[in-house]
């Protein structure tokens, strides 16, 4: 059996901050977390996936992180979940449409075909990035492309930052 509990979790957690918020009249974390006292404040939840594509090959995970992720949707980022899917490969049998067309943000550095920037950015030009950091972003509610240059992070300012998001 496949192991999709963090992810079911997720979902779990959306459904006790939607309870929550329109007792306290808000409509996201942050205004809630502003409103109660510091021992009822909720966390925000991050669920980082690496090797999201190799996963997405074994049918029951895939079934199961499809419906999950859609019905989380754009009301997990309110509540102040974020789901972060990283994969080497972004192809069509990892990233299927119903699981794209339910992420929000997407960055993408260079990938080897137009074929792949279309699966993963939706659209050519993710194949002509120089590599070296490069990169472009489809944002949420933007409607151009992003293009930005991503500076170098060493492990042990990973660790750090990660030790920084944990702490939050």
């Amino acid at each position: 059996m496949v192991n999709t509990r963090n992810l079911i979790d997720c979902f779990i957690f959306l459904k006790t901050y939607f309870y929550s918020f329109p007792l306290n009249k808000v409509f996201n974390l942050s205004e809630y977390n502003a409103k109660v006292s510091t021992s009822e404040k909720l966390p925000f939840i991050y669920l980082i996936h690496d090797e999201f594509a190799d996963w997405m090959l074994i049918d029951e995970y895939k079934s199961t992180v499809s419906s999950t992720v859609q019905r989380l949707g754009v009301k997990a980022r309110s509540a102040g979940i974020h789901l972060i899917f990283a994969a080497q490969r972004p192809d069509k049998d990892a990233l299927p449409m119903q699981l794209r067309d339910n992420l929000g943000t997407r960055l993408i550095l260079k990938v080897g075909s137009t074929g792949t920037s279309e699966i993963a950015l939706g659209e050519k030009g993710a194949e002509n990035l120089l590599g070296r950091g490069h990169i472009v972003a489809r944002l949420s509610g933007e409607p151009n492309l992003i293009f930005a240059q991503v500076p170098y992070i060493s492990s042990e300012e990973i660790y750090h930052l990660s030790t920084i998001i944990k702490e939050r």
